[in-house]
C-alpha cells in the first residue's frame, strides 16, 4: 500500500490512501495467488524429516477408513482473483483486433438491427458497447415496448463473441431515456429537492430495474458536476452547488443503479458546474478558467469522495479545456487530465469512457479516428461515438497506426481490455 503525496485539501491524503489501497489490492492479488501456491508446497514437503520419504500408502488400504486430521480452517476465495482470472482467461483466446474492437462503445441510427450496419459492428468489428438514444431513433416501433427493447438487446447479446455493454444516459428530468417507457421521471435538481437521499437511491433502484428488464446494464449518470455558475450549462441535471449536496444525492443514486445489476457513470469529468447556457461542448470547445485551489475545492471533489466511498464502475470526460490542468487538450484527450489527474492523483484505477467524439468541440479539430487514438493514449479505456461502420473502421485503423508507430503498445491496449472485461465481470454481464 502507498500513500500518494498531494497538493488539495486537508483530509486529502487519507482518502488518496483508501483508494491507492484498492489500486493495490488489484494489482497484487496475483501475487498473493504465487504465495499461496509456494506456502502449500512449503507445507507439503515439511512432512519429509531426516531426508527420509514417508512411506506410500499401501494399495489394499486404498478405500479403507484412514484416521484423518482436523481439517484446517480455508481462507475465503477472493472474488476479485476469481473474477480477474476469467478476465485473463477471456483475453489470452482474443485476437488483437477483437481487443481493439472492446474499446469502442457505438451508436446507430433507427432500429433496423442489420441495415443500420450494427449487426457488422458487433460481429465483425467486435465491438465492446452500444448506447442506445432516443434522439437517434432507436426506440421506435417495435423497439417502443419494454418487451420489444428486451427482445433487441437479446438478439444483440446473442451475436457477440462477448458480453456487450448496452448502456444509455438516464438522468430523469430532460435527459429521460424511458420516457417512453415509463413517462416524465423527476430530474437530478428535483430530486434533490426532495432533501431526502433515500429518494434518490429509491429512484436509482427502481430505474436499475426498468433498464434491466430491457436489457440495458449501463447508465451514463449520474451527473457530478457542482452547480457554480448562474444560469448553468446543464440546468436541471445537477443535484447541486456544493460537493456535499452532489457528493450526498448522485451517491445515493450511483448506489441505487449499481446495488441492482446496472453500471453507474460519473461525469463530466473534471467538471462543467462553472459553464453557461453559452458554453454547450456539444457545439464548441469550452474553457474552464477556474484555479487549481477552486478545482481541487469544487470541480474535484465529488471524484474524490465517490471514488473513495462508492466504487463508480465508470467514469466519463468531456471535452472541455480546463486550463488550471492543461491549456491545450480537452480533457479526454489529455494525458495531464486523464493519467495525471483522474488517474494519478485521484487514484481511479476503474473504466473510464470518453463523452461523444461526435461533438463539435472535437470534431471540429480531429477526425474520430484521431480522436479515438489520443483518448486511449490518454487514458481513457472506452471511446464513445461511432456511429457507422465506416467510422468503427477509422478508429480501428488509427488504433492500428498508433500501434505501428509506438504511440500505443499492445500493453497499454491489454490494460484498458482488462478493466472493460473485469468491470463486465463484477457487474454480472459477463457470466
Amino acid at each position: 500500500m502507498k500513500l500518494v503525496q498531494m497538493r488539495s485539501l486537508d483530509g486529502v491524503s487519507q482518502v488518496r490512501w483508501l483508494a491507492d489501497s484498492s489500486r493495490s489490492r488489484r494489482a497484487s492479488s496475483w501475487a498473493w495467488l504465487a504465495l499461496s501456491m509456494l506456502l502449500i508446497l512449503l507445507t507439503a514437503c515439511s512432512g519429509q524429516t531426516g531426508g527420509v520419504t514417508p512411506p506410500t500408502t499401501p494399495i489394499a488400504l486404498l478405500g479403507t477408513a484412514m484416521p484423518t486430521a482436523t481439517p484446517s480452517p480455508t481462507a475465503t476465495p477472493d472474488p476479485l482473483l476469481a473474477a480477474k482470472a476469467k478476465v485473463l482467461q477471456i483475453m489470452a483466446g482474443m485476437t488483437l483486433q477483437q481487443k481493439l474492437g472492446q474499446l469502442i462503445v457505438v451508436e446507430y441510427l433507427g432500429n433496423d438491427y442489420h441495415g443500420t450496419g450494427l449487426q457488422y459492428m458487433v460481429t465483425q468489428q467486435y465491438v465492446g458497447g452500444v448506447l442506445y438514444q432516443t434522439v437517434n431513433h432507436n426506440f421506435v416501433a417495435p423497439e417502443n415496448t419494454v418487451a420489444g427493447m428486451a427482445a433487441f438487446s437479446q438478439k444483440v447479446q446473442q451475436d457477440a463473441k462477448i458480453p456487450l455493454l448496452l448502456g444509455t444516459d438516464q438522468e430523469g428530468g430532460e435527459v429521460n431515456r424511458l420516457e417512453p417507457f415509463h413517462g416524465p421521471l423527476p430530474s437530478a435538481s428535483a430530486i434533490a429537492q426532495t432533501g431526502n437521499p433515500q429518494y434518490a437511491y429509491d429512484q436509482g433502484k427502481q430505474w436499475a430495474i426498468w433498464m434491466q428488464q430491457m436489457g440495458i446494464n449501463a447508465d451514463l449518470a449520474p451527473v457530478v458536476d457542482v452547480q457554480t455558475a448562474n444560469p448553468p450549462l446543464l440546468q436541471s441535471r445537477l443535484f447541486g452547488t456544493t460537493p456535499t449536496a452532489v457528493e450526498t444525492y448522485a451517491g445515493a443514486f450511483l448506489n441505487g443503479l449499481q446495488q441492482n445489476g446496472v453500471i453507474g457513470c460519473l461525469k463530466h469529468f473534471p467538471g462543467l458546474g462553472s459553464l453557461g447556457p453559452d458554453d454547450d461542448p456539444h457545439f464548441g470547445l469550452p474553457t474552464v478558467k477556474r484555479d487549481l485551489n477552486g478545482l481541487e475545492q469544487i470541480d474535484l471533489a465529488p471524484y474524490r469522495e465517490m471514488i473513495a466511498q462508492y466504487h463508480p464502475l465508470m467514469i466519463m470526460d468531456t471535452d472541455v479545456v480546463t486550463t488550471a490542468i492543461d491549456p491545450t487538450l480537452p480533457a479526454e484527450l489529455s494525458p495531464k487530465a486523464i493519467n495525471g489527474v483522474l488517474r494519478g492523483q485521484l487514484g481511479y484505477d476503474g473504466v473510464i469512457i470518453t463523452d461523444g467524439l461526435y461533438m463539435h468541440g472535437i470534431s471540429e479539430h480531429w477526425s474520430i479516428g484521431e480522436a479515438a487514438a489520443m483518448a486511449i493514449i490518454a487514458g481513457n479505456d472506452l471511446v464513445e461515438g461511432p456511429f457507422t461502420t465506416a467510422e468503427v473502421s477509422q478508429v480501428l485503423t488509427s488504433f492500428n497506426q498508433a500501434l505501428a508507430s509506438g504511440q500505443l503498445t499492445e500493453a497499454r491496449i491489454d490494460q484498458s481490455v482488462e478493466r472493460v472485461l473485469l468491470m463486465k465481470v463484477e457487474a454480472g454481464i459477463i457470466k
